[in-house]
């Protein structure tokens, strides 16, 4: 007890010391932690969404599905993603986008264990297009994946300090039952995008989809909802 008292009283004598010592401390500690920051090189993505061009819509296909132990039949349906981004490498090493996948919650009454399903990005055989009052279009490029087999551009590697800008599309293979995304009260749905670059890093980025009528959506690319039918690819 008498040693503690001792200690009590010498830090009490000298805490205008300590403080300088604790301040010198923290300078040295973030220097070193700085240090050590600049010699690890790694890439960083950091991500604009841009609303414009951004949205996913459900529709039912007019199909059935039949459960004969159930007695019962369900209706196919699907659901199509777009998401508009600029994505930029804020790290100190370049990097490129070897994978984007989209994830978000089925719609379940009981949420408690609901796992997240992760879509990866589809080709959608042509480019998203705004159009414009004078009757002219704006094509939008796609991320990582080439729009046409003229298309030279590299839509994946990004620089230190520089941004790609584009769109990823997704859809989900005709389904039933409950596995569309969770709607909000103002039909939104909110995802989780997961970019895989060549070194294997993953970065994750939330978001708030809005939703849009199917036949809106295909203002902006016929082929929205349709690449399944279209095509094998995945």
């Amino acid at each position: 007890m008498e040693q503690i008292n001792k200690l009590i009283k010498w830090t009490n004598d000298n805490s205008g010391f300590l403080s300088i010592i604790l301040f010198f401390a923290t300078i040295f500690y973030g220097w070193v932690s700085g240090l050590f920051n600049s010699l690890i090189k790694k890439p960083k993505l950091k991500i604009r969404f841009i609303d414009k061009v951004s949205f996913y819509s459900f529709y039912f296909t007019g199909e059935k599905y039949e459960v004969k132990e159930h007695n019962y039949t369900y209706d196919l349906h699907k659901t199509g993603f777009v998401v508009y981004m600029s994505i930029a490498n804020v790290g100190n090493m370049p990097t490129a986008i070897d994978k984007i996948y989209l994830g978000y919650y089925k719609n379940k009454k009981y949420r408690f264990w609901n796992e997240r399903i992760w879509l990866a990005q589809w080709h959608a055989l042509e480019s998203f297009k705004i159009n414009l009052k004078n009757d002219s279009q704006i094509s939008i490029a796609t991320l990582r994946i080439r729009d046409s087999e003229n298309d030279t551009s590299n839509k994946s590697f990004i620089n230190i300090g520089d941004s790609i800008v584009g769109i990823a599309y997704f859809e989900q293979e005709t389904a039933w039952g409950n596995y569309n995304p969770i709607p909000n009260e103002d039909k939104s749905t909110n995802i989780k995008i997961r970019i895989k670059d060549i070194y294997g890093n993953n970065f994750y980025f939330k978001y708030k989809l809005k939703y849009m009528d199917l036949e809106k959506a295909r203002e902006y690319n016929s082929n929205f909802g349709n690449i399944e039918s279209i095509t094998t690819y995945y």
